[in-house]
Formats: structure tokens, C-alpha cells, sequence
């Protein structure tokens, strides 16, 4: 038992390895609680980290939903669509347990302020939803009815534009916030530089 533990602490940096305080340091649960208080202060304001992460979110969430669409075109497509149970049923529910989980563990490591006041009420979440809600109800219909080639093929091209359009804004995100990380590190080392000198 002792091994394991020091095997976990030599994989955590030599900063304990217990899951509370241990002979080095904070525990791992301290440690979380910890970034997960700073977290709260940097993205729990509405401030602009805050805005990037939530379109960071949102947009990997628009990259799911085009390739669910995508993978739901190539099945119906090739003559083999998802049982009408499947759909009507099991998507809805997957579709459900996804967005409790990422809200959970979003609530869980960025706390109850970003995802109350920032990510909930932003713009793009509610076009994402409406996406989402067009994508399964064309599932629904072609999977229910004759579809003809056209529908799939227009699922399917619904799908890319949807998956094309959420992975620019997830590197336009991505580098925006690079970009902003630099900005600050230059600032910080020329603000360093300067007190040297005083």
C-alpha cells in the first residue's frame, strides 16, 4: 500500500501522495480544490477567458453534433439506417447523458458561476441546441420514412458544414487565446524588466 502511494506521489511531482496531506504537501483533493477555486475567480466573472471558454465549449460541442450527422448520412446512405428505435430512443438519450456529464464536470472544475451566468445564456449555446434539434429530427424522418438519396445526401452535407464550421471556431478560439497568453507573458517580462531597472 505504501508503494502505491509513493508511486502516485513521485507521478504527481513530489507534492504528496495521499489523497489528503501527505509528507510532502497537499493531497490531490486539496490540490483540485484548489485550481478549482482559482478557476472559479478566472472564469466565474464573465470575463474574457470566460467568453473563449464557453465558445471553446460550444464549439466542440457543434464538432460533436456534425459528426453525429455525418456518421448518421454514411449509415442511411449506404442503404443500412438506424433502426427507428434507435433513433427515437437511444439518441435522445445519449444525446442527454452527454450534455449532463459535460454540464456536471464543467460545473464540477469551472464552478457554478461560469456555467450559470456565462455558458447557459450565451448566443451560440441556443444555435447549437437548435442544431442539434435539426439534426435529430432529419435523423428521425429519414430514418422513418423512404428516405430518398437526396435527404441523406443533405443530412450528410448538413453534417460537414456543421463539424467545418465549430472546428474554426474552435481554432479561432484556440488561437485567440494563445495570442492573449503572449500578449500577457511579454507584458509581464517587460513589467519585470522595468523593475529591475527602478
Amino acid at each position: 500500500m505504501k508503494l502505491s502511494l509513493r508511486v502516485r506521489g513521485a507521478a504527481l511531482g513530489k507534492v504528496g501522495y495521499g489523497l489528503e496531506a501527505g509528507r510532502f504537501g497537499p493531497g490531490l483533493r486539496k490540490r483540485v480544490a484548489g485550481t478549482r477555486e482559482a478557476n472559479d475567480g478566472l472564469y466565474g466573472g464573465g470575463g474574457p477567458e470566460a467568453k473563449d471558454l464557453a465558445e471553446l465549449v460550444i464549439a466542440l460541442g457543434g464538432a460533436l453534433t456534425g459528426g453525429c450527422g455525418i456518421l448518421l448520412a454514411r449509415q442511411g446512405d449506404v442503404g443500412h439506417p438506424l433502426p427507428t428505435w434507435t433513433v427515437v430512443l437511444a439518441v435522445p438519450l445519449l444525446a442527454s447523458l452527454v450534455f449532463a456529464g459535460a454540464g456536471g464536470l464543467l460545473r464540477w472544475w469551472y464552478g457554478q458561476r461560469f456555467l450559470r451566468e456565462v455558458l447557459l445564456p450565451h448566443a451560440l449555446l441556443k444555435l447549437e441546441c437548435a442544431a442539434a434539434g435539426a439534426l435529430f429530427g432529419g435523423a428521425v424522418l429519414s430514418a422513418t420514412g423512404h428516405a430518398a438519396e437526396r435527404q441523406w445526401a443533405v443530412l450528410d452535407l448538413g453534417g460537414h458544414a456543421w463539424l467545418l464550421v465549430a472546428s474554426v471556431r474552435a481554432l479561432s478560439v484556440v488561437s485567440r487565446r494563445a495570442a492573449g497568453r503572449a500578449a500577457r507573458e511579454e507584458r509581464d517580462t517587460e513589467r519585470d524588466a522595468e523593475g529591475a531597472e527602478g
